[in-house]
């Protein structure tokens, strides 16, 4: 009995030390006023439908280059992040009418294809001990009025 006591406790030490935190950093901001959406998930049908995400912030930013904001107690697996620069605070992201995003955005391994957000596929990125930042360098407006 001692023995079986002992493995489940090691068993779940095992599982609350797997836990990591996640460094989260983003660029080209340029100063410009607004906030910043920010979509983190972990599977692709979340990703894809744009709904419930794991970790949702919605962060008002003013004269700044650059933010990071730490995620604390991550499970370390794949992740795919979706962020844009909401400069008239409407809660979406604008696109001209032929779907060229109009304000600030980035994804997750800074993929970029045209005229769609990138795929789960695209913008995973791997968490782990070794590997735990997640850098986004904001793409400027594309779109015109």
């Amino acid at each position: 009995m001692k023995k079986i006591l002992m493995i489940v406790v090691l068993f779940c030490t095992q599982l609350v030390m797997a836990q990591i935190d996640v460094k989260l950093s983003i660029t080209n901001i340029k100063k410009t006023k607004g906030n910043l959406a920010i979509e983190f998930y972990r599977n692709v049908e979340n990703y894809t439908k744009g709904q419930n995400a794991f970790k949702k912030l919605y962060v008002p930013v003013e004269n700044i280059d650059k933010y990071e904001t730490v995620f604390k107690d991550i499970e370390p697996t794949f992740y795919a992040v979706k962020v844009y620069l909401d400069t008239n605070n409407n809660k979406q992201l604008d696109k001209s009418f032929l779907g060229v995003r109009k304000e600030p955005y980035g994804f997750s391994t800074n993929a970029d294809p045209i005229l769609r957000e990138p795929t789960f596929e695209e913008a995973k990125i791997e968490m782990s001990e070794e590997n735990n930042t997640i850098s986004i360098k904001l793409n400027n407006n594309k779109g015109g009025e």
